[in-house]
């Protein structure tokens, strides 16, 4: 097969491909708030931004909102500039370079010796751009990037933006607004901090003008598998040489061609925590030219042997029951915001296998490409979640939208073994009637892409009985706090009521039903008896009594999972929307 998208599979240096990386201090640049597009208007993109009076620097990868004193950069609103400079050596004339990002939030316009290379919508997901033809050999070579953290109901996620247009009023004979002219709010419709700016890693990407753009394996636990290879360029199914190795690297299969279907004996399947070991194959698929016994390109894919299924009220895995215990996370940080971070990534992981979790949800974005890697490594099962957290409209442009972040996410992640459900949103508005419309043509796209995983949306402020898009679920997930915000206080009501409202979906829908959020805040240190909202005791006596009702929905067969929220603490904005919420 060969495509004209450029490389789909995840970087990779070894023997024939190579790798620069673009991390480090890049000059920044920041416009006024919702500025009129001042830099694009003016050809910033050409100009030395480090000779401009505001200019500062700015670690890539990272947010830059918590990365000084300033409150106007922490909670700006618009355009940013990134700029760095790199030399290409005379070694690598002929090759086909492309930039990479992992992540930029949310908008990014890309520039490469002042000529755009393209633009990229949404945050949390890996773009690339090819750069060859731009590429001066010997001789500086300028990126910059325009990023826009701009938030509407156009957006995903979407986000409330309104001028405050008070009315005048005669002060002493002058005319006087309440807010100072121009002033604005710009607040998502999620409860968590906006963080924005390069948030991953930035790579410049050296490959052979033939290489390898994409490889997709389908390997079930009993041993049967498929597998297609996608090109840059035509070529013959005898330039492509395939060979699998199992765990301990012993050649186990190999062939020639585009794509083969095969079956292994005595295959070790992948497993999650708690079940057996997350046994990692590899694919290695090699491209080259018979007749001068020419290597062209290599790239070595880790997969695993799993099947996932599910019935009425069960998720299976490799055929047996899987119970989800896990949580809801974040992966912001102090000072980084959401940038990643090996060295967080690695605690958080280690703190869930510590206190005995089998599986999280990316609450409530896609999360690195390296840390699916390593679930994979660790057999920690994921929910992975698109960007579309609190959707409240429906129009086809937000579903087109949609739609296209959904692709990009199960592209990067179709290989991930560790990645066992795609769900499509958090708590959207979809006891919406127009919502149905709207999720129908995002389930079906999703089987279009991947038939081999369940598909969820994960329900809050919608019940089982006005809910408009259950049914079409593969798996439903439901965010239920009982005890905070339903029925605060009423700690002995808890156990019936959660039981009594899970019921009510496994019944109606017959799903496998994961609670996906419970629990309660609580401040460190804040004691009292009896407890009270906010004190430890407090939500140590709601998190009981919640697994009170875990314990005999689990026993009738009407759970499958619980996550608790939240894994650890995060950041969030400041709004009068945010002070219900508490």
């Amino acid at each position: 097969m060969h495509v004209k998208n450029l490389t789909k599979i995840y970087f990779q240096k070894n023997e024939l491909r190579s790798a620069d990386t673009l991390d480090g201090l890049w000059t920044f640049v920041r416009e006024r708030s919702n500025s009129n597009d001042v830099g694009l208007r003016n050809g910033w993109y050409l100009q030395d931004l480090s000779r401009f009076p505001n200019a500062t620097v700015m670690p890539v990868p990272s947010a830059y909102n918590d990365l000084s004193a300033d409150a106007e950069l922490r909670d700006h609103v618009g355009w940013v500039w990134y700029q760095t400079s790199m030399i290409m050596p005379e070694r690598d004339i002929g090759q086909r370079i492309s930039i990479r990002f992992g992540s930029v939030n949310y908008y990014a316009k890309v520039y490469f010796n002042g000529k755009e290379v393209g633009s990229h919508v949404g945050g949390h997901l890996p773009f690339e751009f090819d750069v060859t033809r731009l590429i001066l050999i010997g001789r500086e070579n300028k990126i910059t990037v325009a990023v826009n953290n701009t938030l509407s109901w156009a957006t995903i996620p979407q986000g409330d933006f309104n001028y405050m247009r008070d009315t005048m009023r005669n002060i002493s004979g002058k005319n006087v607004s309440r807010t100072p002219a121009g002033a604005f709010k710009n607040i998502g419709n999620f409860d968590f901090f906006n963080y924005a700016g390069i948030l991953r890693s930035v790579y410049l990407l050296k490959l052979p003008q033939s290489h390898i753009v994409d490889i997709r394996i389908l390997a079930e636990h009993l041993g049967s598998f498929s597998y297609e290879v996608a090109l840059s360029q035509n070529r013959s199914d005898e330039d492509v040489f395939v060979r699998m190795y199992d765990p301990d690297g012993v050649l186990v299969y190999s062939a020639r061609g585009l794509e083969q279907k095969g079956a292994l004996t005595n295959v070790r399947p992948w497993w999650p925590r708690g079940m057996g070991r997350p046994h990692l194959y590899t694919l290695e698929v090699e491209l080259i030219v018979p007749l001068e016994q020419l290597r062209l390109d290599v790239y070595r894919q880790k997969f695993g042997f799993r099947t996932v299924g599910w019935t009425k009220n069960q998720l299976l895995i490799n055929d047996k029951p899987f119970y989800c215990l896990g949580f809801g996370m974040h992966e912001d940080f102090e000072i980084h915001g959401r940038g990643y971070n090996p060295v967080v990534m690695t605690k958080d992981l280690n703190l869930l296998e510590w206190i005995g979790g089998n599986c999280y949800r990316t609450t409530h974005y896609p999360y690195a490409e390296e840390r699916m890697a390593e679930n994979d490594r660790r057999g920690i099962a994921v929910v992975v979640e698109t960007p579309a957290v609190g959707l409240k409209g429906f129009s086809k442009d937000n579903n087109i939208l949609h739609m296209k972040m959904l692709e990009e996410l199960i592209e990067r992640d179709k290989s991930h073994p560790s990645a066992i459900m795609w769900s499509l949103a958090n708590e959207p508005r979809t006891d919406k009637k127009e919502s149905r419309t709207y999720f129908k043509a995002l389930v079906d796209y999703a089987h279009a892409l991947d038939k081999t995983r369940p598909v969820t949306t994960v329900y809050g402020p919608t019940s089982f009985d006005n809910e408009q898009t259950a049914d079409l679920m593969d798996v439903i997930c439901v965010n239920r706090y009982y005890g905070w915000y339903i029925d605060m206080g009423q700690l002995d009501w808890i156990n019936q009521s959660v039981y009594w409202d899970i019921a009510q979906w496994s019944e109606k829908y017959k799903r496998p039903i994961l609670v996906t959020e419970y629990g309660a805040d609580s401040l460190p240190g804040l004691n009292q008896e009896p407890s009270v909202d906010f004190s430890e005791q407090y939500q140590n006596d709601l998190i009981v009594r919640t697994h009170h009702a875990f314990d005999a929905l689990r026993k009738d067969h009407r759970l499958a999972g619980e996550m608790i929220w939240n894994f650890a603490d995060f950041m969030t904005g400041m709004s009068e929307e945010n002070l219900n919420l508490v």
